[in-house]
């Protein structure tokens, strides 16, 4: 199974945040952990744009054994397709590096559940930012091939095959593993990384990769979730 982490240092709504520090690592190096922990990953590569801020993060995720691509930084389900077809899979797991809380546990879940039948895209229902999603490699290449990806396929890569009905679809509960994924943490304004800090303060038992027990303890009435 290859695994690619999706990711940018130009994000317009919060720049760098793959730099960002917790639990005094890099968002970056703690996404290149995870994606390292899977059971099933037999490829991890991190695939971002080619502009020239990209490459900052080329040697840090290749001391973690992590492969670095650069392609086009606008397709990037182009980006994905590349990464593909060097290194060919049943399978391809999506991890957005937004997601420093991203399971291991619930990855390989989801790819037995996918794999066990023969289903062509997983998830955690809804998108949960606690988990990646799992796809068919080829329908993705042939989806760019073909030359009917859409706008939003080209910017969120399995667009279409999540919302085709000839897809074969699969999904964990919302309520899966006790946790609450539709209302998952990411990485993504300044709020998030207020939360992010306020989890690192006061959870340090989410300093570890596998923390699923820690995840299913936090609260909806807790600080982190209080709505502004």
């Amino acid at each position: 199974m290859l695994v690619i982490l999706q990711g940018r240092l130009k994000s317009t709504r919060l720049p760098c945040k793959g730099f960002f520090t917790f639990f005094g690592q890099t968002i970056l190096e703690r996404m290149c952990d995870i994606a390292n922990e899977i059971d099933f990953a037999d490829k991890v590569v991190f695939a971002t744009g080619d502009i020239p801020e990209n490459y900052l993060a080329k040697s840090l995720v290749e001391s973690k054994g992590v492969e670095f691509y650069a392609g086009s930084e606008e397709n990037v389900l182009e980006r994905f397709c590349d990464v593909i077809r060097s290194h060919p899979s049943d399978y391809v797991v999506r991890i957005t590096c937004d997601n420093y809380l991203v399971q291991p546990e619930l990855i390989e879940d989801l790819y037995r559940l996918v794999r066990d039948n023969d289903a062509d895209y997983g998830h955690i229902s809804p998108l949960s930012h606690y988990c990646g999603e799992i796809v068919r490699s080829k329908l993705l290449v042939e989806n760019l091939d073909g030359g009917t990806a859409s706008g939003m396929a080209l910017e969120h890569v399995t667009w279409d095959i999540r919302n085709s009905a000839e897809s074969k679809i699969v999904a964990l509960p919302v309520g899966y593993k006790s946790l609450n994924h539709a209302d998952s943490l990411t990485l993504d304004t300044v709020d998030d990384f207020l939360k992010m800090k306020y989890l690192e303060q006061n959870r340090p038992d989410l300093v570890t990769v596998r923390c699923l027990k820690a995840l299913e303890t936090l609260c909806e009435t807790d600080l982190i979730f209080t709505k502004s």
